[in-house]
């Protein structure tokens, strides 16, 4: 079709058929290192508007629940899904400062960041953001931990992830989270990770006007109290189920609020 030749040969990118429905082109990042470090994925069938969606920590586009939502993006808006490194040690380097290079070719999109994706995307500046909406966002943690043992963790210097980590389970993520989903979520952190997340989340800019947030008070992955302190409350849409609301009973209903707040902003809530 004529739309995805004019997309491949304006980005780049090269055909994926095996992400779902839609068809999907996907570009790379590497790092200076020359290792494989961002996947960026376009769905377009020609939509008008661009959406760029910042994925979780550990989500990925093959997942079934992570495709849903692109399916239900995708009717209206050219989406483009991040995938964001797991491991990583620098948050402006390596979630941040791809990202934002991605978004100024872009021109005018709406942007939607879930958990990991949503503190990444707190801190993009483009002129051509419009709507931002943010799904559980990552904004804080509520690890059971005193913050100074924690920060003397975090303190130390290695990379390699050997802490543990186990509330990323079905409980915890939604009742509809499939194996796959479990199985490929992160199980442990390194120091240098959580140091520069946790400077990720204490550097946030102020939050724009034009941004939303949904959120559930049970979040057992991240705290949902960050999302108060930087929001009204008027800009916030509470949700029944677990961290990823597209993995929960009742999503239907909240997607559908999503794209109304995503197309017409926070008066839509």
């Amino acid at each position: 079709m004529a739309v995805v030749a004019a997309l491949s040969a304006r980005t780049g990118l090269h055909a994926d058929n095996a992400t779902g429905g839609y068809r999907a082109f996907t570009r790379a990042y590497v790092a200076a290192a020359g290792t494989l470090r961002m996947q960026i994925r376009v769905y377009d069938e020609g939509a008008a508007r661009d959406c760029l969606f910042v994925l979780g920590w550990g989500n990925r586009c093959r997942h079934r629940n992570v495709q849903w939502l692109i399916d239900q993006l995708a009717t209206a808006y050219c989406v483009h899904a991040v995938e964001l490194p797991t491991h990583i040690t620098d948050y402006r380097r390596e979630w941040v400062g791809p990202v934002q290079e991605y978004a100024a070719d872009l021109g005018e999109f709406d942007l939607l960041g879930h958990s990991a994706g949503g503190l990444t995307a707190a801190h993009l500046n483009a002129d051509g953001i419009g709507n931002r909406v943010y799904l559980s966002p990552w904004w804080d943690s509520d690890f059971p931990v005193p913050g100074p043992v924690l920060d003397a963790i975090a303190s130390l210097p290695i990379t390699r992830p050997f802490i543990p980590i186990d509330t990323l389970d079905a409980d915890a993520i939604g009742n509809l989270a499939t194996a796959q989903q479990l199985a490929d979520a992160p199980s442990s952190v390194s120091p240098a990770f959580l140091r520069t997340v946790f400077r990720a989340q204490r550097s946030l800019p102020p939050a724009r006007d034009t941004a939303a947030a949904f959120c559930t008070l049970t979040d057992a992955v991240v705290d949902p109290r960050a999302v108060g302190e930087r929001l009204p409350a008027d800009r916030i849409q509470l949700y029944d189920g677990g961290h990823e609301p597209f993995s929960s009973s009742g999503r239907e209903h909240t997607v559908e609020t999503v794209m109304d707040v995503l197309q017409r902003g926070p008066d839509a809530l």
